[in-house]
């Protein structure tokens, strides 16, 4: 290989070295300088975050709220019972269907009789 035989290839060489050590250099001075990797390295009441550091844990306060739902199941149970006593005594709802006095019978449609065809 004509390549390595030259100066040309020596320099090239010898850049791409320095190159993969200056990465693997970065690399390992990345790693160290991490404060924690894992919450147990980090102390009580804080956790290691995403960026390999020690954060506080947030304290977050609940707010506790009490609903009073007396009031509204009353209202509710009363309807209901309303709606029960005029559903079967059909007061005030009460539909009187009286019959028609009509004047003049409309002829009822005989079944034997049929249309004729012009």
């Amino acid at each position: 290989m004509k390549l390595f035989q030259s100066k040309r290839g020596e320099a090239l060489t010898i850049i791409v070295i320095i190159v993969i050590i200056i990465l693997f250099l970065t690399w390992v001075v990345s790693v160290n300088s991490r404060e924690c990797r894992n919450n147990s390295q980090c102390d009580n009441g804080f956790y290691c975050g995403s960026d390999f550091a020690c954060h506080q844990i947030p304290t977050i306060e609940k707010t506790i709220v009490k609903n009073n739902l007396i009031l509204p199941s009353f209202i509710i149970a009363i309807a209901i019972i309303i709606g029960a006593i005029i559903m079967k005594s059909r007061f005030p709802f009460r539909i009187r269907i009286e019959p028609r006095e009509n004047k003049a019978e409309m002829p009822r449609h005989d079944p034997s009789q049929r249309m004729k065809m012009p």
